[in-house]
Formats: structure tokens, sequence, C-alpha cells
């Protein structure tokens, strides 16, 4: 049995360097009782550490244990011979192991911890978990290693074909876990620490063909081919497109506005086909939202990202998700139209309606412009390869 002082601090080397008497340059270690001495690093408070009784237990199992009551070298020699004692008279009685709970019981905890949080953050993190769960839900948490991890990034990029960013986001939640377990006392490592990011490379924005817009223009119908209108004429996200209303929609003076995403208002000028499309769908359409009149979540955006991603690839546009019409609707006036950056992203830019309206007559013309020519171009998209199939 023996005693032996645990350091925090990486700091502490526990060695200190002196000469002897011939010059020589020796290594000593450092008796360390937790209190604060002059070979002490600087900006270690103190204690700085806990004291451990070490020792075999009944069952020649190595026990290494702490105690809050034991705060320096006296008492932990007095609760050793205690324990020395105990053992003469065959009584050793140690203190029940804590139980560590798989990660599938303790994501539970975690998750109620963040049950109040914004549905986006709590939508993520489940997620996550789940993910998680799947793979590694049968372990405790203290026996997950750096190599079971790795072996579960290999599983999710194998079995499930998810992106590395996914599974960066998935090892970062399971190190938040383990970040929550130390404070709780449960763990006293976190085994991502040493984990390294995966290298996301970015890719190239996808964006439609003339023969993939007139495509769209040709076979989508109602609610569907009015949302991609709205994302392709307009540049918003998918919960921008989703989450307007028919306030948000200025008929009179042409434009519509949104803050999804941001907080904050953009406005966008609405071109003639694009309004007389929305007003022609308003008819039969009279609830507050143009879309969906249900709040816009995180899972319902998916809902409608996942619907879009199947429609596109079943008319044979394969790698194209909704957001990328945002992309498109950029590509298009600067590529092809040759509008100015500053024009494009004056559109989408704008934080409030009012700021919009006080640009100079010149500025918001641009904007309109820019609008009408993209129309023209993807109106025209749709005539060019009708006739080119007649």
């Amino acid at each position: 049995m023996a005693i032996r002082f645990r350091k925090y601090f990486k700091q502490c080397k526990g060695k200190r360097s002196e000469g002897d008497r011939h010059g020589k340059v020796i290594t000593k270690g450092i008796e360390c009782d937790g209190k604060r001495g002059r070979l002490c690093p600087e900006n270690v408070p103190s204690p700085c550490g806990r004291w451990l009784l070490e020792f075999f237990d009944d069952h020649k199992q190595w026990v290494s244990l702490s105690f809050k009551d034991v705060r320096s070298k006296k008492d932990a020699e007095r609760r050793l011979s205690m324990f020395i004692a105990d053992r003469e008279r065959g009584k050793l009685n140690l203190p029940k192991k804590k139980a560590i709970p798989t990660l599938s019981e303790y994501s539970k905890t975690y998750l109620e911890f963040y049950r109040m949080a914004k549905e986006n953050t709590l939508s993520m993190k489940r997620r996550a978990v789940g993910a998680l769960v799947k793979y590694l839900g049968e372990y405790p948490i203290d026996k997950i290693s750096q190599f079971i991890i790795e072996k579960y990034r290999i599983d999710r990029k194998e079995k499930d074909k998810v992106k590395d960013s996914s599974i960066n986001i998935d090892i970062a939640i399971l190190s938040h876990v383990y970040t929550v377990a130390i404070k709780a006392g449960i763990m006293d490592k976190n085994p991502c620490k040493d984990v390294k990011r995966l290298k996301v490379t970015q890719t190239k924005d996808r964006v439609l063909s003339q023969s993939e817009i007139a495509l769209l223009l040709d076979k989508l119908h109602g609610k569907d081919r009015l949302m991609v209108l709205v994302g392709l004429f307009t540049g918003l996200r998918l919960g921008g497109v989703l989450g307007l209303s028919w306030q948000d929609i200025d008929f009179n003076n042409g434009i519509i506005s949104s803050s999804h995403k941001t907080g904050k208002l953009v406005s966008i000028p609405l071109s003639d086909y694009l309004e007389g499309e929305l007003l022609r769908y308003k008819v039969n359409n009279l609830g507050d939202g143009v879309f969906d009149n249900k709040e816009i979540t995180k899972n319902v955006v998916a809902e409608y990202s996942e619907h879009f991603g199947k429609l596109f690839k079943g008319l044979g546009i394969h790698d194209f998700t909704f957001h990328n019409l945002r992309h498109t609707f950029s590509s298009i006036l600067q590529g092809e139209l040759g509008i100015g950056a500053v024009v494009v992203q004056g559109m989408t830019g704008h934080s409030s309606l009012g700021m919009l309206q006080k640009y100079s007559h010149t500025g918001l013309d641009n904007k309109q412009k820019a609008i009408e020519s993209l129309t023209e171009y993807v109106m025209g998209s749709q005539k060019t390869c009708l006739a080119i199939a007649q």
C-alpha cells in the first residue's frame, strides 16, 4: 500500500535540475504534497491535485482511490493506516465502485440537459447521438477509446455513406458528452481529445444548365413548381421560401422580403412573371403562409429538402438540392448575364425594406433589371429547348 499525489496540471513536471559538487547537472524528483512552493510553475492554483491511496484489494486487483476528506499528506497517511488495520483484521471495506453507464444510457441524461435548448440545436444533438448510439451504444463510456472512435468514423463513412463534415459533427457531440460526464464526476478524461478532425474539401456548387431549367419548368406543377420558381428568381434558402407569408410580398411595389436564417430582413425585387405566378397561386391558397402554415422548424426544412432531392433525381437531375437553386441564381446573374457582384449581393443583403427603398432610383432599377434579365434567361431557356425538341 502507498499514497501518491496526482497532479491536475501538465506544468507540474515533478523534477528539478541542480549541480553536484563536481559541477555536473543532475535531475531529482520533487516530493509534492499539493501545497504551493517555490518550485511550482506560475499560474497553477493550490491545491493543484488530489491524494490517492493505492493498493491491491482482496481480489488482487490494483485499486487507486481518492476521498473528498483527504486533503493533505497527513490525512492520506491516516486513511492508509486505517486500511492497513482493516486488512489485518480481514475486514477491508472498500467503497463501492461507481457504476459506469453505457453510451446509450448516458446519452439520455445528456439530451435531458438540453431539452430546453433551441429546436435546431436539440435536433442536431439528437441526430448525432442517434448515430453514435447505433454503433457505440453498448460500450460503457469509460471503455470507448480513440481506436473505437476511429472505427466508428470508418463505419459511418463506408456503411452510412455520410460526409466527413457530418462525421466531424458527430465526434464534436461525443466530445461534449464526455465534457458533461467529466463535470459530473463520472469520467476523468475525454477520449476524443486527441482525435483529429477529418479534412473537409470544398466542392464546387452545383448549378442548373439551361436544359435542366427547361425540364423543371416543363415537368413540375402546382406548389412544387412555384417553390422552385421562387428559389430560382429570389435566391432565398429553402427555409426562407417555406417561411414566406403573403404579408411578406408587396405586390404594389414588386418586392418580396424574408428574415429567415440570419434574422435580418432581406428584400428582393419581384419580376413581372413571378408576381403573376404568385397571384394566380394565391387565388386557391388563402392561408397566412404562402406554402406552409405550420411552424418552419429544421425538421420541416429537412423533410422538404428530401422531397425536392427525390423530385430532382426522378427527373434525371442528379446531385442537386433545393439549396443549389440559390447557387444557380447567383451563377446565372454573374456568370451568364454579367451582373456585377455588388448588385447581386445587394439584392439579398439589405437589412430592411426601408433601406432598399432609400437607395437611389438608379440603384433600385439596376436590381429590378437584373431580376428581369434573369427571368428572360430562364424563360428563354424553356423556349429554346422546346424549339430544339420540336
